[in-house]
């Protein structure tokens, strides 16, 4: 289960970690963690995707 707040990677293996802002139904809201990340902004991801990073 994903929650607010948590970090996250988009798919399985994935490189860049990314907090979740919002739940809204199967979908979550989510932000680069690097907050130097160029183009930072938040974007919606499903959350059957969304894999906890380590």
């Amino acid at each position: 289960m994903v929650n607010v707040g948590d970090r996250v990677l988009l798919v399985a293996g994935g490189q860049s970690v990314f907090e979740v802002r919002e739940i809204d139904g199967d979908h979550a809201v989510v932000e680069s963690a690097d907050a130097d990340a160029p183009g930072r902004y938040p974007f919606p991801a499903r959350l059957a995707h969304l894999v906890p990073a380590e």
